[in-house]
């Protein structure tokens, strides 16, 4: 029983681990768009 919870538990830290990383991921991306687009506008 125990090594039941214990897996579930690492599947679920796993998941959870996962999600978190594409959110950064995400966020990082959206920020460099940004920054980009702020370049543009200084260059034009």
């Amino acid at each position: 029983m125990w090594n039941l919870i214990t897996h579930f538990l690492t599947f679920a830290g796993g998941m959870s681990a996962g999600v978190v990383l594409m959110c950064l991921l995400q966020a990082g991306k959206q920020a460099d768009e940004q920054m980009e687009e702020l370049d543009r506008r200084n260059m034009e």
